[in-house]
């Protein structure tokens, strides 16, 4: 499939960054030791692409955020799970798949993360998640609001901190309060096409999709392989005003 180009790039100022499917995947040695566990069949060289088309299911489901019955669905068959066992795999996964599960770093994502932040993006975090997510990307030397083990954010955004979930406006709308930027000069990226990049452009960022096996069909929004990927296209021009002289953002 042809992507869809990046475009509106130009205004950038800064980065807001989904955790699942961007900095992480749940721990696949967890996902193999709960399915092992319950007696389900699996090829687990096939989870991180079961993770990405488990979130094309929930895309194309428009599942309830956070309600992963169409997320352990469309692992289970990624992953080759018969069906006559996946009914059981979903209820060994509803197990395994609470919040904590979700730290094992995408090889590369938290270099691009850095990198972005070396070149002058300002970092943020937007997160369908349940009040946890800042302290787990803190616990797991991830990302942290201040001095810490990982990358450097100026703003956590957690659905289960806000109350509402993406792609609620009230979500990417918060993050863009929180760095005190208009919605434009912020790009969000998610491994959501309808959470993620749709609910972002609807309130006038830039929205781009992680979509490594080239499966979303919309072409409204920008797509990626990867942050690494994304990482390579910003860092190339720097953020918006990267000239001027730096003080408290303005809103604008």
């Amino acid at each position: 499939m042809q992507r869809t180009e990046l475009t509106g790039l130009d205004g950038v100022r800064a980065v807001s960054l989904d955790v699942g499917g961007v900095l992480v995947v749940p721990n696949q040695d967890w996902l193999a030791e709960g399915l092992a566990a319950a007696g389900v069949t699996f090829d687990r060289a096939r989870f991180t692409e079961g993770h990405y088309r488990a979130m094309a299911e929930v895309d194309r489901c428009l599942s309830t955020p956070e309600e992963f019955t169409d997320y352990r669905r469309g692992f289970l068959q990624a992953v080759g799970t018969p069906a006559d066992q996946v009914d059981r795999g979903a209820a060994a996964l509803s197990r395994v798949l609470t919040s904590a599960a979700w730290h094992q770093p995408i090889p590369g994502a938290g270099d691009a993360a850095r990198r972005l932040a070396g070149a002058g993006f300002r970092l943020a975090v937007t997160s369908n998640a349940d009040g946890t997510v800042e302290a787990l990307l803190r616990t797991h030397g991830l990302a942290q609001v201040g001095a810490g083990a990982g990358v450097v954010v100026e703003v956590v955004t957690d659905s289960g901190v806000l109350g509402v979930a993406k792609p609620d406006p009230a979500m990417f709308l918060a993050t863009a309060e929180g760095l005190g930027l208009a919605p434009e000069h912020v790009l969000h990226v998610g491994d959501g096409g309808y959470y993620d990049a749709e609910g972002a452009r609807a309130v006038g960022m830039v929205g781009v999709h992680v979509d490594p096996l080239g499966v979303c069909p919309d072409d409204r929004h920008g797509h990626v392989a990867s942050l690494s990927d994304l990482a390579g296209h910003l860092v190339a021009q720097g953020p918006a005003g990267a000239g001027r002289a730096r003080s408290a953002p303005a809103r604008d």
